[in-house]
């Protein structure tokens, strides 16, 4: 009867808003697109992390309590159907997000100087999901079914946002490189990232800006790595 119904649909909701993950690693690997230069010294990453990352084994990351984050860049592929101010507003998105989560541990400067490291960091693909159609395969027991038999061939769900990034650490001085990380990540069917466009794309900001966060943590009192 409609009571049961309802009932089924409510649990339903309650499942997809609390037992599934924002956002999470596509298995593909994001593309290069150049902002970094040098490629060679990135390695796959572990559980956990970026899936391609560096870190300089000589790197003093206790050394370090100011930083600059200069404004995130975008290195977005020509072919890119989404316009370009709008890619503009993304990487101020995430700009925001990376300092709000540093300033709780570092100082935000301006100005190269000792203990002052520098985050550069750029938005290489921005991909909004299909709102009507990833509602509808969140919601619609069959239609989350071929999604999920989508994700296991592709690694990605379907009609589901997308976005990939390229970050660097470098000592504000001297340019040494101290760390560096390549991550692309897409939806999670959840009801909540199937009702705005740009959704999976910002809860992927925040997981980055989280991640990152964690890790300089981790290595401010690591002794090595």
């Amino acid at each position: 009867n409609m009571k049961n119904i309802m009932g089924v649909i409510l649990i339903s909701m309650i499942v997809l808003f609390a037992g599934c993950s924002q956002t999470h690693q596509a298995r593909k690997d994001a593309d290069t697109s150049g902002f970094l230069g040098d490629y060679s010294m990135l390695q796959e990453g572990e559980k956990g992390e970026a899936q391609l990352r560096y870190i300089n084994p000589d790197a003093d990351f206790a050394a370090y309590d100011k930083v600059i984050v200069d404004p995130v860049a975008v290195w977005c592929s020509e072919d890119s159907k989404i316009p370009q101010e709008e890619l503009q507003n993304l990487a101020s998105h995430l700009h925001y997000k990376v300092i709000a989560k540093l300033e709780e541990d570092y100082k935000i400067v301006q100005t190269p100087g000792p203990g002052v490291m520098r985050i550069s960091a750029a938005l290489t693909e921005a991909k909004k999901s299909k709102v009507a159609l990833n509602a509808i395969t969140t919601i619609v027991p069959q239609a989350r079914l071929m999604s999920g038999v989508k994700k296991l061939a592709t690694g990605t769900n379907s009609f589901v946002g997308e976005a990939s990034v390229e970050c660097k650490i470098t000592d504000s001085s001297t340019g040494e490189m101290l760390a560096a990380a390549i991550d692309r990540r897409s939806g999670g069917k959840t009801l909540k990232g199937s009702l705005k466009a740009w959704d999976d794309v910002e809860q992927a900001f925040q997981h980055w800006a989280d991640l990152l966060s964690q890790r300089l943590r981790e290595m401010r009192t690591a002794k090595q790595y």
